[in-house]
């Protein structure tokens, strides 16, 4: 009877790996699991705790200012009626307290006094509807941010009486102190955003109600604060009270706390988060496990102090179970494989122990190694009365036919390497060739005065997207919008070896863009626009500029800043697209250009060619292209005797040419120059027209 030596071995060994393992892996996943849901739930009741604290301290000026505003009224220490000194008190308030938003203060006649500050254009608007024989009258009072006078502007009122709004009429109800949450008091204007009111009612001597003080303070930090929170990959957090309404989320739904009421937690649609809650309310646990579809998830709430009232508000934070335990299956694998290693090794020190027992073994590794040489012909046939080293020899035998035979054939190898490398955007950049465009709109701060400040915003977007549009699809790259100005480049960050064309062509249609825009507005009675284009090619630095935690993808260097003075010297030329030197010698055989003067910008020293685009040259030659050139011609005469210091003859030729085409102001303003010139010569003349002007 042949016995299996490596059955025995084996099966010994295997058995004393595998149950070591998997019970060292058992104590260490149970061990590990418990240590850990019991850390998450620490760091969720921290996290939330923190949250917590954040939200009470930021709360915490909105009742004091409108307390101590309310006994200041009280007492007559400010009187609302005397409104400047009224104003300079509430904008105490807002410049002391940056996250407080609006105070105001209305009375029993209707009354309404309000200081707000905008962020966006950081003025303070002072806004009171007040009583008169005529009727009632708003005031609208602007004062930049230091407080100096901008504007004044009085009409009449014919909205709501402001003591029918929430923050008025509960405060009267309730008698005391009261907060809530309503979006934003904007008298006659559009609805607000979510935020919290302070408001405190005010009694005279006898106790008759003269009118309630209010403090406004935005939600978008508490919201961020909410954001901040990131157990895991998958927590979920939000603010709500106890009726369910929520403060603040952490969702995709952006536009959650901009509707017309306050939402509900099941308008997160999120199923964990609505179960989490019921089970809060039910139990009055802060920290809790549940099941919900066959997956487990923690749970902790934290109530936010200052919040007492009619509804406790609540920080909650609820996180999937499995994200939690997902590094501790991961090291279970890795357990694993580790066992599996110390079973395969425990193998090989089973046969290494093998060998000393048995030389059939012994012989059946040395013909194994003679295999893997390939030096089949000295494997030698081993007989053996074991089962498995008989099996061996015999599969040995045939292992060595087998090999024996596909050494007749030549194996074809076919490796394909595929390189996939995901880099993190850092700053730095790189040295290339771009055509740079600068636009700017021709007396816009005079057009800006006459509109108001919504419909500039509306006249602009209008304008950009235009020009948007057409710099897309010339392949550009909008590198900024500069106020009115756009800054845009061509060559990358992919690649054009066409820039420049592509440029000017952009530039010609943008033009033609704002034409059509021009006729619209004229039918709708808005003022015209004109604008001025500035277009130069060279060599840029072009990359991630900024720092670790914000970039920019923009174009450095001179030639960026020669692209910027010539958008700017359209205004001494009367032009709208002017080009310079290296553009135009790039692309001057596509376009209709005319020389419009060597100038040297401030802070150059070397004066360069500009040009004139005038339009794109058709295939035939057309009457306009003639004409121009006709005039390119005498006008590159006279300029070169300008260039040269022969006053007097550019003089006569410029005279000439003005009088051919009359309306040139090209040939007005070298007129000048040359009258100039010939009366006080300049020095050390190189032809250049040097710029003072930026």
């Amino acid at each position: 009877m042949k016995i299996s030596i490596r059955f025995s071995i084996l099966s010994i060994l295997l058995s004393l790996l595998l149950g070591t393992s998997f019970l060292i892996a058992g104590i260490d996943y149970f061990t590990t699991n418990d240590i850990l849901i019991k850390t998450t739930k620490n760091s969720l009741h921290y996290a939330s705790g923190k949250v917590s604290e954040q939200i009470s301290s930021y709360l915490q000026p909105l009742e004091r200012n409108s307390y101590v505003g309310s006994k200041l009224i009280s007492a007559n220490v400010v009187t609302p009626e005397q409104s400047i000194n009224f104003n300079n008190f509430m904008y105490r308030i807002l410049a002391q307290d940056t996250d407080t938003s609006a105070v105001y203060w209305g009375d029993e006649t209707g009354n309404f006094y309000m200081l707000t500050y905008k962020t966006e254009d950081k003025h303070f608007i002072s806004e009171s509807i007040t009583q008169t024989p005529r009727g009632n009258q708003k005031t609208e009072i602007t004062y930049n941010e230091n407080w100096n006078l901008i504007k004044t502007r009085t009409v009449p009122y014919t909205g709501l009486n402001p003591n029918i709004y929430p923050w008025y009429q509960r405060a009267k109800f309730e008698k005391e102190p009261i907060w809530l949450i309503t979006p934003f008091t904007k008298i006659g204007g559009a609805e607000q955003p979510f935020g919290i009111t302070a408001a405190t009612p005010v009694y005279d001597e006898n106790q008759k109600l003269r009118g309630v003080f209010a403090v406004d303070i935005p939600l978008e930090k508490i919201t961020t604060f909410v954001k901040n929170i990131k157990v895991t990959e998958n927590s979920i957090a939000f603010i709500c009270d106890q009726d369910s309404n929520v403060i603040s989320a952490y969702t995709a739904n952006t536009n959650l706390m901009f509707s017309h009421k306050m939402p509900k937690l099941a308008d997160l649609n999120i199923p964990i988060a609505q179960t989490s809650f019921e089970l809060y309310k039910k139990n009055q646990q802060s920290i809790f496990s549940y099941n919900f579809k066959n997956e487990k998830y923690i749970a902790a709430y934290e109530k936010i102090p200052n919040t007492e009232g009619e509804s406790d508000w609540q920080v909650a934070i609820v996180t999937p179970v499995k994200d939690i335990t997902a590094p501790l299956e991961k090291n279970i694998l890795l357990a694993l494989f580790f066992s599996t290693l110390a079973v395969v090794l425990g193998i090989v020190l089973a046969t290494i122990f093998s060998s000393h027992i048995s030389k059939p073994i012994v012989t059946l590794a040395d013909d194994a190694e003679l295999i893997c040489q390939l030096r089949l012909m000295e494997v030698k046939n081993i007989f053996s009365r074991i089962k498995e080293i008989s099996l061996m020899a015999n599969s040995f035998s045939k292992m060595k036919n087998a090999i024996a035979s596909f050494q007749r054939y030549m194996p074809i190898a076919l490796v394909k390497n595929l390189l996939l490398t995901n880099k993190i955007a850092e700053v730095g950049g790189e040295i290339r060739e771009l055509t740079l465009l600068f636009s700017d709109i021709e007396n816009f701060t005079s057009i800006s005065e006459n509109i108001s400040a919504e419909d500039l915003m509306q006249y602009l977007s209008e304008y950009f997207q235009s020009a948007t549009r057409v710099i897309l699809q010339t392949g550009g790259t909008i590198d900024k919008y500069i106020g009115d100005g756009i800054m845009a480049f061509w060559g990358a960050p992919i690649a054009d070896k066409d820039h420049a064309l592509h440029a000017c062509q952009a530039a010609w249609q943008l033009q033609q863009a704002f034409q059509k825009l021009n006729e619209k507005w004229q039918t709708e009675n808005k003022p015209q626009l004109a604008t001025r284009i500035g277009i130069n090619t060279g060599p840029v630095v072009v990359g991630n500029v900024g720092s670790d935690d914000r970039l920019n993808y923009t174009s450095l260097g001179n030639t960026v800043n020669l692209a910027s003075r010539l958008e700017s010297l359209n205004k001494n030329y009367h032009t709208y697209i002017m080009v310079g030197e290296s553009t135009y010698n790039l692309v001057k055989d596509s376009f209709i250009f005319r020389l419009l003067d060597k100038v040297t910008v401030k802070g150059k020293k070397q004066g360069s060619y500009v040009y004139e685009l005038m339009d794109i040259k058709a295939k035939d030659e057309t009457k306009k292209e003639i004409e121009q050139q006709n005039y390119n011609q005498l006008f590159s005469i006279a300029f070169n005797k300008y260039e040269n210091g022969e006053w007097q003859a550019a003089l006569d030729l410029f005279n000439q040419l003005a009088k051919q085409y009359p309306e040139d102001y090209l040939s007005k303003i070298f007129i000048e120059r040359c009258t100039l010139f010939l009366k006080k010569p300049p020095q050390n003349w190189t032809g250049s027209w040097i710029m003072e002007e930026k």
